[in-house]
């Protein structure tokens, strides 16, 4: 089995649950078509994984009342891009590395809102944890496909 690394999973669903905010679009469609992308790599992102950890995180925001999702998102996002769990910077590129190597064990819903929750803590604390203005998925090469994934266009159907 390929599964998907727990970094790829917190950013899919982080992206999924934004655009929705920032959409029109029922949160199945961005599910549903980021789920079929990945399954081209990945076997254990089934829409309703991606669905309900995109969903659970939503939930959380409107549990402890915060009303800026998108800035968690992004920063969530970011900082899952960017770092390890560890908080070391997140290699890239290498002679025989590929960051969408798939991880030995999968990653659960739980486990990303669980991601999730902390680091909505963690960030109520440093600010610094923000995201920089000028950072963008797709201006990081290693990355172009991860990037195409999360932008990728949904349209009504993808809910079906």
């Amino acid at each position: 089995m390929s599964h998907a690394p727990d970094w790829v999973l917190n950013t899919v669903c982080a992206t999924i649950a934004q655009r929705y905010v920032e959409g029109n679009l029922p949160i199945e469609a961005y599910a549903n078509r980021m789920s079929k992308l990945l399954g081209e790599s990945y076997s254990d992102c089934s829409s309703e994984k991606l669905y309900s950890a995109a969903e659970a995180m939503l939930f959380f925001l409107a549990e402890i009342e915060e009303d800026d999702t998108i800035k968690y998102c992004d920063a969530f996002i970011y900082n899952s891009v960017m770092f390890e769990r560890s908080g070391r910077p997140r290699k890239m590129k290498g002679l025989f590395y590929n960051p969408f190597t798939p991880s030995r064990e999968g990653t659960g819903g739980k486990a990303i809102l669980t991601a999730f929750r902390s680091f909505v803590f963690r960030l109520r604390n440093d600010v610094t944890l923000t995201e920089p203005a000028e950072w963008r998925l797709s201006s990081i090469p290693e990355l172009k496909r991860l990037s195409d994934i999360v932008s990728t266009e949904v349209v009504f159907s993808d809910a079906i």
